[in-house]
């Protein structure tokens, strides 16, 4: 029996140990980003999805580059649809062959 390969957030579960390990509390860093703590809560368990503004805005304050968490949160994406769906677009999408 082979068991499904469970979806993933690379956002969140990388927001979440950013957070965690940071020696700056959670309220802190929403107020030093400008970002609700709520939302940024909501982000680092995985219920809210990260835009472009809090990406830069999380990018700067923690020195990283922009698109950063928008990279992460996209490839999270692929993985999971890839995972939920792929094998079923393959089936029905047949690739463009050229000469």
């Amino acid at each position: 029996m082979t068991t499904k390969p469970k979806p993933v957030n690379s956002f969140a579960e990388t927001l979440k140990d950013v957070l965690d390990e940071s020696d700056v509390s959670q309220v802190e860093i929403a107020k030093a980003t400008g970002i609700p703590e709520p939302h940024l809560s909501a982000m680092k368990h995985g219920n809210r999805r990260i835009t472009a503004e809090y990406d830069i805005r999380l990018a700067r304050y923690f020195g990283l580059s922009e698109g950063y968490w928008l990279r992460l949160q996209l490839a999270s994406d692929l993985y999971n649809t890839k995972l939920e769906i792929g094998s079923k677009i393959n089936k029905e999408v047949k690739p463009l062959v050229t000469v």
